[in-house]
């Protein structure tokens, strides 16, 4: 009679539902949103109008390269007068020309003096002459040095007017015309690199001992895409939050062929995470 009800016990409900719970995280699949990892909407440095767009929507761009200039007119006249005060040397030449013939007398006044041909005051004055020709000389090469900084302060500013792409990505957005007048505040240009990609999901507390920071889980996506990837734990929230029971993670999903849009939801499934665990 012993074996009978062990049997029984076994087939009871609650015998099965410890059973499943030892093997099941317990917990409905969750679903988040993907995005580019790298996105950005850019916009101008200064107020102005569009002079040049040089990319189109679609273009891929690279690190650094411009893709939209505004109008620099002015600021290229300002280039141009700073260039040409940096590059004379006319008044150095002459100040250093000065000096040469001041050093000259002033050795000449110097000999006489030792011969007696010449009075001590004499030399004095020839000395002071010295030393206002080579004072020019420093205030000219001052000068020379102010002028060379400006011109580079010139050239950073006018850097201003350009937009150019913070990553490797692609163009997705331009919502702007040559001509058009931009403000400071508007972002008229969005560049995304799609080949990787993040989904964000708030994971339930159940789900929390079965997630491991670097792991891969299989993920997913739902229409269009409609297909499982398998993406990597990037960050798993250790401030759970008290009032819902969850907490953030981030999953990456690396997308070379940017076969897989940006916004297409992803679902992790219970039977996901038993799978992995």
């Amino acid at each position: 009679m012993i074996a009978p009800l062990r049997r029984s016990l076994l087939a009871l409900p609650f015998a099965a539902t410890a059973a499943s719970a030892q093997t099941s995280p317990g917990f409905e699949a969750v679903r988040g949103v993907t995005k580019a990892r790298d996105i950005a909407q850019l916009g101008p440095l200064l107020d102005g109008t569009v002079r040049e767009i040089m990319v189109a929507e679609g273009d891929r761009v690279r690190e650094g390269q411009p893709v939209l200039r505004l109008d620099d007119t002015v600021q290229s006249q300002r280039i141009a007068q700073a260039r040409s005060a940096a590059e004379a040397e006319g008044d150095v030449l002459q100040a250093e020309a000065q000096a040469t013939e001041a050093q000259a007398q002033a050795s000449r006044v110097s000999s006489a003096v030792g011969r007696g041909g010449a009075m001590e005051w004499e030399l004095r004055q020839a000395n002071a002459r010295l030393a206002v020709a080579r004072a020019a000389v420093q205030v000219a090469q001052d000068r020379r040095r102010l002028d060379r900084r400006r011109l580079e302060v010139e050239l950073s500013v006018i850097e201003q007017y350009q937009i150019r792409a913070p990553f490797d990505g692609r163009v997705f957005k331009i919502d702007t015309g040559v001509g058009s007048p931009l403000s400071r505040s508007d972002r008229p240009i969005t560049i995304a690199d799609l080949r990787t990609l993040e989904a964000t999901l708030y994971m339930p507390a159940a789900a929390f001992p079965y997630l491991r920071t670097g792991r891969q889980y299989e993920l997913r996506l739902l229409a269009p895409v409609d297909r499982e990837v398998r993406a990597t734990l990037r960050f798993l929230d250790l401030l759970m939050d008290a009032a819902s029971g969850r907490f953030r993670t981030v999953f990456v999903i690396e997308n070379p062929d940017e076969a897989i849009p940006a916004g297409v939801e992803a679902m992790l499934t219970p039977a996901a995470l038993r799978k992995e665990s």
